[in-house]
């Protein structure tokens, strides 16, 4: 019996509208961008930064900073706080509230590469929701109405996102086989998360 959804999207694909239509649905608690205020208030840093730090590894140039400053102030240091924390850390604290997240059960837990978390939890189902590039460039236009290059929007968020997975899970979060489910939105929001939710409540 599934008793937690995770949902991987593409950037554009809409897999976070899915995965709210799911909980709605079912009557589940969907965790999304409340992860991020946790983590600020785990971190003691102010969610603006917790925002930027979120679904990003850390760069090369701060591992490197943080080997020379062991036991001193860290390379990324949240606005206003009075804790060293820095991405390892962000993920860290993101993958803890996933953890409790899906012991208490009863949830769809978008992104943070829960399904790399989760992969060998018996109760977890797996999605990844994917796009043609046409209608995740549509639907981008419509949420960043001033981007100048969306196309390169998607290849850059999706490249961090995988990156991610690679580097604190050492995750293929592209892989298919990771997934019970690969789902394409262009089916709709209503009628994907309609064939989710029946599913979960047929197992």
């Amino acid at each position: 019996m599934f008793n937690v959804l995770t949902i991987a999207r593409e950037y554009g694909s809409g897999g976070s509208d899915i995965g709210r239509k799911v909980a709605e649905l079912l009557g589940w608690e969907c965790i999304d961008k409340q992860i991020i205020e946790q983590v600020a208030a785990m971190g003691k840093v102010e969610p603006s930064w917790a925002a930027q730090a979120d679904e990003h590894a850390i760069a090369w140039w701060e591992r490197v900073m943080k080997s020379f400053r062991q036991g001193g102030p860290e390379s990324y240091v949240g606005e206003g706080s009075g804790l060293a924390v820095d991405r390892d850390a962000v993920q860290i604290f993101t993958a803890n509230i996933i953890q409790q997240a899906a012991r208490v059960g009863n949830c769809v837990i978008i992104g943070r590469s829960g399904q790399c978390v989760l992969r060998h939890h018996p109760h977890v189902l797996r999605m990844l929701v994917y796009a043609p590039l046409n209608e995740k460039i549509a639907r981008m236009k419509i949420r960043h109405p001033h981007e100048q290059n969306v196309q390169a929007l998607l290849r850059r968020v999706d490249s961090e996102r995988l990156h991610y997975s690679q580097y604190y899970y050492d995750c293929d979060s592209a892989d298919p086989r990771l997934y019970h489910i690969t789902m394409n939105s262009t089916l709709g929001i209503d009628t994907c998360a309609k064939m989710v939710a029946q599913i979960i409540q047929s197992s």
